[in-house]
Order: structure tokens, then sequence, then C-alpha cells
């Protein structure tokens, strides 16, 4: 992605690094005293908040193909 010092929000995720750059420079030309950034992600963070437990260890065969209720835990 593209951002320019004090303008809005990027808006565009572009494939390559080339690609970025090519905009940037292109974005540049456009709009003179404006400092353009080509931004890297370094993470990616996602918030999981549905859990399923199972209860009854004899439903395991149905939902893994393998026999429940052993005490082994996998």
């Amino acid at each position: 992605m593209v951002y320019g010092t004090g303008q809005s929000a990027p808006t565009v995720r572009h494939k390559t690094r080339e690609s970025a750059v090519k905009e940037a420079k292109r974005l540049a030309r456009h709009n003179h005293d404006v400092e353009f950034f080509v931004l890297e992600a370094t993470h990616h963070v996602v918030k999981r908040d549905v859990d399923v437990t199972l209860i009854d260890p004899d439903f395991a065969e149905i939902v893994t193909g393998h026999p429940g209720g052993d005490d082994i835990p996998f």
C-alpha cells in the first residue's frame, strides 16, 4: 500500500512491491511536496472468539472419524 503524508488512508493493496513503488512515484509526480511511503505488512492478527468444546466423547467418532472416550488426547 502507498500512503501520502496528510492524505486519506490507503485503499489499494498492491500485489507486488514494484507496483507500489511505481504508484508512489506516479503520485509524487502529481502531488508536489507530499511524501509518499510504500507500506509493508509485518504482522497479521486475528481475534478468534468462537470455541467449540466436545461434550460427548462418543460423538467424537462422527466428527473426527476416530472413536472417542479412550482418554488419549489426540
